[in-house]
This record gives C-alpha cells, structure tokens and sequence, in this order.
C-alpha cells in the first residue's frame, strides 16, 4: 500500500507512521529514524535525515533505565527517565531526530513515529 493511500473512497490518509528500532549507549544517541551522518554528540546537530513525525512513541526494551532529552536540552536537569519495559508518547516535534537518549545499559529501543494520535474526520 502506498502512502497517502486513497482506495476510490475520496479519503487519503495523512498520518504517516512508521516503526524503528535502535541500539541506545550509554552516551548521548540521537533517535534516527535513518542514517544522519552529520550527528556530532551536540545539542545542536545537524538534521540531514530522520524521519518528520509530531510525535513519536519510544518503548524501553534495554535492561536498565533510558533517559530521553530534547535535542536543545541535553544535561541532567532536563531528562525524561523512562525505566525498563516502560513506553512514553512524546508530542510536539517536527523530526525523530530532536530526540536523544542515554541508556544506563545499552540495548535496543522500539520507536514508532506518527503525525497525531488520532485520525481526522473529515
């Protein structure tokens, strides 16, 4: 199926997903979503892919706690902990790649990026 599929019916469906997952180290990895060759551990890299999303639900499948930052945020006082096991919706993003993450224990993490939580009616 393509995107933006329209079946004959007249509605086209906007909300683009799609899934991912990364290993996270324990240093800062920036969420991907595809290759970014220019990411250099800085609070402001810069953006040559990822994937465009406004919002992006990340489940935690490493053995120890992940810290999720704002790419313009990355110091202590501005993580979001997320334990093992655990998910969490971020909202208000233009790209997977504003967000970054350390592990206490490098692992893999599940993402799903999505333009909205819910389907418009039209």
């Amino acid at each position: 199926m393509a995107d933006n599929y329209n079946n004959g019916s007249g509605y086209v469906n906007y909300n683009i997903c799609r899934s991912f997952n990364q290993n996270i180290s324990t240093s800062l990895t920036m969420l991907t979503g595809a290759a970014i060759p220019a990411f250099t551990n800085t609070a402001t890299p810069a953006l040559t892919g990822g994937q465009p999303c406004s919002e992006v639900i990340i489940i935690n499948k490493t053995t120890g706690d992940l810290t999720l930052y704002d790419m313009e945020y990355p110091d202590a006082a501005n993580g979001l902990l997320v334990g093992t096991g655990e998910s969490v919706t971020l909202r208000g993003l233009t790209n997977v790649a504003q967000v970054s993450a350390i592990a206490a224990s490098a692992g893999i993490v599940y993402y799903r990026t999505q333009f909205y939580s819910n389907n418009p009616s039209r």
